[in-house]
């Protein structure tokens, strides 16, 4: 005996699971377009604005510290002699500061503001740069700052400055005859007769001729500007005094045959009778 269910029309029928559907992207044959539309990105939509750039990052600010050398002064009173000594120390070694910097130990002065103004202001008419400043306890605005925890080197050698050579003179009895040359660059130069031409005399003072002057005379030739030349007979050829020359034909004939002296004034050479 077969048994028949027959449905139930009041009943609900159970939703059948849909089947998954596989998307696979077809390659169209060669010579063929595709129909389906490129999906829209931002770049392409100009209703939809571009995202802005993000910003590089900003590296940190370096505190970084530096050692250094650096020459110490130290005034003391009274301040005058101080200065004095600095004066002369320079004198012997001119380019002495030159490229240094230096720093001021006010620890024996301890001058009130206006004084240590007028000392800034006396070393750096000496060619002084001042890096800073120790041995107080503060320092006015508008001045170097004040510098803590530095510690002693060895001291500088001052370089020594050779001695001056001694002055002497040289008296030359008779005449310089043509070839001849007399060099004598410590001192003055005494020709008792002439010098003729094509003889020179080269000194480190002044000149004097007792007779003629035919040749070449040069005097403060180690850089003396007060030294002279004299002579009886006043015929050169050149003259210099110092590092200035004047040949024979910048020097004239008012003077020829004259009792003449001969002297560097303001940068040039004049020339005078001596009668």
């Amino acid at each position: 005996m077969k048994t028949q269910i027959v449905p139930d029309p009041n009943r609900p029928v159970p939703a059948q699971p849909e089947k998954a559907v596989s998307l696979e992207t077809v390659a169209a044959p060669a010579g063929t377009e595709s129909s389906a539309p490129e999906p829209a990105t931002a770049a392409s939509d100009p209703a939809k604005p571009a995202a802005p750039a993000k910003p590089a990052a900003r590296r940190a600010l370096a505190f970084r510290g530096r050692a250094f050398k650096a020459m110490a002064l130290k005034p003391e009173p009274p301040l005058a002699d101080w200065l004095a000594d600095l004066d002369a120390a320079l004198k012997r070694s001119p380019t002495l500061f030159d490229g240094r910097a230096i720093i001021l130990d006010l620890g024996a002065l301890r001058p009130d503001h206006d004084a240590l103004q007028a000392l800034v202001a006396d070393l750096v008419g000496r060619r002084v740069r001042i890096l800073g400043f120790e041995g107080v306890e503060t320092i006015a605005p508008g001045l170097p700052p004040l510098l803590v925890g530095g510690r002693p080197a060895t001291n500088l050698d001052l370089p020594k400055v050779p001695d001056e050579p001694v002055s002497t003179s040289i008296t030359i009895e008779g005449s310089v005859r043509s070839g001849q040359t007399v060099v004598h660059p410590t001192g003055d130069v005494t020709v008792m007769g002439s010098v003729s031409s094509g003889a020179e005399i080269l000194a480190g003072g002044s000149i004097h001729i007792y007779g003629a002057l035919r040749g070449r005379a040069i005097a403060g030739a180690a850089r003396n500007p007060r030294a002279r030349i004299y002579c009886r007979k006043f015929q050169p050829e050149l003259l210099g005094i110092d590092r200035l020359v004047r040949t024979a034909e910048d020097i004239g004939t008012q003077l020829q045959g004259k009792p003449v002296q001969i002297w560097l004034d303001g940068g040039a050479i004049r020339m005078a009778g001596l009668d």
